[in-house]
């Protein structure tokens, strides 16, 4: 009978003791999203605390997912480096930028880059530059859809150099007008080269 109970979803709270106990198995976790609504609602938000840093292999179209968030006016500007219009999800079923607790900018980075390699592939014509500066307004743009949601970030590094550099300082002054983004954040970690390390000092 508690057997029957528990997995009919009558005992949220030990089962949500027993999903935290999954929280960086993200195979188990894909899988228990697809038992129920209450799984799926206890296991979505380990899933998107930190997906950029997730190791094995995945889709990077998660990115699109973020995108959604966007105001039509910010949409618009991306349609001039995107022709296609599937990019954004018509609709979600979470807040999932909510979900944010942590945050490297070079993972980040990274995820953008092999995304934006799928665009480019529908794209061959695109120049560096034209891809550099796409990459750019999308990590900025998902910088502003985590500021505007609040999140609740936790850890927060920060890597600053070259290309990566590059990227953040994109989204450096959104993060200086708006301080609450880093506001309760108990592990900031930053990793500047000598060439950055003035620009950014008022990190530290």
């Amino acid at each position: 009978m508690a057997c029957s109970k528990f997995f009919s979803g009558d005992l949220p709270e030990l089962l949500n003791e027993v999903i935290q106990y999954f929280h960086y198995d993200y195979k188990t976790l894909h899988s228990c999203i697809l038992v129920n609504r209450l799984w799926c609602r206890l296991a979505i938000p380990l899933l998107w605390e930190d997906p950029f840093s997730i190791k094995f292999p995945k889709n990077h179209r998660f990115i699109e997912i973020y995108l959604h968030n966007l105001s039509d006016d910010d949409k618009t500007k991306l349609n001039e480096y995107i022709i296609h219009n599937d990019i954004f999800p018509s609709n979600t079923l979470f807040n999932y930028p909510k979900f944010i607790q942590c945050l490297d900018t070079r993972n980040v980075y990274n995820s953008i880059e092999i995304w934006a390699s799928t665009i480019e592939e529908k794209h061959s014509s695109y120049s560096p530059s034209r891809m550099s500066n796409f990459a750019k307004l999308i990590f900025r743009s998902l910088f502003l859809i985590f500021i505007e949601n609040e999140v609740n970030l936790h850890s927060f590094k920060v890597m600053a150099d070259d290309e990566e550099f590059e990227c953040f300082d994109a989204a450096f002054e959104l993060i200086l007008q708006n301080p609450n983004f880093v506001h309760n954040i108990k592990d900031l970690t930053l990793d500047f080269d000598d060439a950055t390390d003035n620009k950014y000092k008022c990190f530290k």
